[in-house]
């Protein structure tokens, strides 16, 4: 493995183990027995929102000023948002930070994928690359549970000291990947007005959303993020009475080994993206329907469905445009199902319940097969 790849991959460990390290210990960062739902939601969502109203705009400053600049600007965000996480106790505070911890994602991913969609092996990167994503998110819940005994924001702190690692390579040996960050350049941007490329970027999103596959791309990752991002949310309050907080634990942390797996296979078969997006959302809508009964094999199915039908989606938008804005462009869809799919779901938890909730948010994924990719 060549050191550009090691940095990006360890990078993205971090960030993803550090995101995902608050949802075991949901309840008690709320506030304990005083804390709510909704505070609950909201700090799970801060993050999301952060990286989704930060996606466009730092993938278009990717493309202005060059990939690895934006790259280290998001990891330092992120380990910043750590630290002050690992400290804080007041609800506000880690809202705040967890929003602030968003936008650090919101700068890392579009271009790291702008990165890797511009190599040669660029399907089987970005399989790897997935691979160590959800290996920072299955190693986030796991150890936030498994450690919980000896404090409550231990895994928080290793995760945030990782990501400090991880932002010393990249100030450090970035040189790495100056010569080959990109087949275009951070070009002559810095000699156009920003004005007038901000209008183009407004008139070529809207191409690319309405002429492209790109908009039915975006909205099958919004539903596919929401209805996942909503069963995540509530499942430590849900399943509080028959799982511990390591068990819990460990059963998200299954979804994020299978989605390891999943994206591993994606990445090197020789199968049509639009079979693997299929393919993936049965597997999902699947463990989000067991998800009352078999916690274990709910997960597995949620994992592997969804990180096979993220390769196969990424694929599909390299295919149209692979420059940070469209990359920042496709991960709003992420994140906006992330963000606004466990706020909206809240609305619907008192009059439905928990399981009418799941319920329904698996039948909503499914309407997917009613969206036909060209």
């Amino acid at each position: 493995m060549n050191f550009k790849k090691l940095t990006l991959y360890s990078s993205v460990f971090a960030l993803q183990g550090l995101s995902n390290a608050v949802i075991p210990i949901l309840p008690e960062l709320a506030g304990g027995d005083s804390g709510s739902v909704a505070v609950s939601s909201l700090i799970f969502s801060g993050y999301f929102m952060g990286a989704f109203l930060s996606l466009v705009p730092l993938g278009i400053l990717a493309d202005r000023i060059g990939n690895l600049k934006v790259i280290r600007f998001g990891m330092l965000l992120t380990a910043l948002s750590g630290f002050v996480i690992t400290f804080s106790d007041i609800p506000l505070i880690l809202g705040i930070f967890r929003f602030l911890e968003g936008v650090g994602c919101g700068a890392f991913f579009p271009a790291a994928f702008s990165i890797l969609a511009e190599w040669e092996d660029s399907q089987q990167s970005l399989g790897e690359f997935n691979f160590l994503l959800n290996a920072g998110l299955a190693a986030g819940v796991f150890f936030s549970g498994v450690l919980a005994g000896f404090g409550i924001k231990t895994a928080i702190a290793s995760f945030t000291f990782l990501a400090g690692l991880s932002c010393i390579l990249l100030i450090s040996y970035g040189k790495e990947f100056t010569h080959s960050e990109s087949k275009i350049p951070a070009k002559s941007q810095q000699d156009t007005s920003l004005l007038p490329e901000l209008k183009s970027y407004l008139i070529n999103a809207r191409k690319t959303m309405f002429q492209t596959d790109l908009g039915k791309i975006w909205g099958i990752s919004v539903l596919l993020y929401g209805t996942t991002g909503l069963l995540n949310a509530n499942y430590a309050d849900y399943s509080a009475s028959f799982l511990s907080k390591p068990e819990l634990g460990l059963a998200i942390s299954v979804s994020y080994l299978a989605a390891m797996l999943s994206s591993l296979i994606a990445g090197r078969a020789d199968f049509n993206y639009k079979n693997i997006v299929r393919t993936g959302i049965i597997l999902a809508a699947a463990g989000i329907f067991l998800s009352v009964k078999l916690p274990l094999l709910a997960f597995f199915l949620i994992g592997a469905g969804g990180g096979a039908a993220v390769v196969g989606l990424i694929t599909a938008v390299s295919r149209t445009n692979s420059s940070g804005f469209a990359m920042g462009l496709f991960n709003t869809g992420i994140y906006a199902g992330l963000g606004l799919g466990p706020v909206l779901g809240s609305f619907f938890l008192g009059p439905l319940g928990y399981e009418t909730l799941f319920f329904g948010s698996a039948v909503a994924l499914l309407s997917v097969f009613f969206v036909k990719l060209e």
